[in-house]
């Protein structure tokens, strides 16, 4: 089975302003999502989000909302075909304490690889901050690749790629 694992905020759905998501009209897919996501479905490629939600841990909203949000932003994607999978999400806050379910800890990677049967050396981590690519390297999966789509100009010298857009990132996984 091919499979990519996709960060949601700011790779799928545009980052909002505050960096949360915590409201059905805060979620806009990015323009290119639709079709980044169909590319990858053409190419029998499935999709695992794996997503930090410090929102809940922060008091913003609760798990059973952010699982109601998640509903909308799948019910958005539907017209792209894709085969998603699974959501592995973890709502601790951003501290120096969180556990290490919250990327770049590797364990809702290596959960998922569990739970569906994956080799993480054939898989890559597309997300828009250098905590998605450490986590790919801390799982040890193939590459982690960095979307430029919330921090602009952002670098990586431990990136497998770095893509401008989700469809650049689409191509390089269904090339590489």
């Amino acid at each position: 089975m091919k499979v990519v694992f996709l960060d949601r905020d700011g790779t799928v759905v545009e980052e909002p302003h505050d960096h949360r998501i915590d409201g059905v009209e805060k979620i806009k897919l990015f323009p290119d999502s639709i079709a980044a996501l169909k590319h990858l479905a053409d190419n029998d490629f499935s999709v695992v989000f794996i997503t930090n939600q410090a929102g809940i841990g922060e008091g913003r909203i609760t798990e059973d909302e952010y699982w109601e949000l998640h509903g909308e932003v799948l019910r958005q994607l539907e017209p792209s075909g894709a085969n998603i999978l699974k959501t592995y999400m973890n709502g601790e806050a951003d501290t120096p304490t969180a556990s290490q379910w919250r990327k770049p800890g590797p364990n809702m990677l290596l959960q998922a690889a569990k739970d569906l049967d994956l080799d993480l050396g054939d898989i890559y981590m597309v997300g828009d901050s250098l905590t998605d690519v450490e986590a790919a390297i801390n799982a040890g999966c193939k590459g982690g690749i960095l979307l430029q789509t919330t921090y602009g100009d952002i670098e990586s010298a431990e990136a497998v790629y770095i893509a401008p857009t989700l469809m650049d990132a689409a191509r390089f996984v269904v090339e590489n």
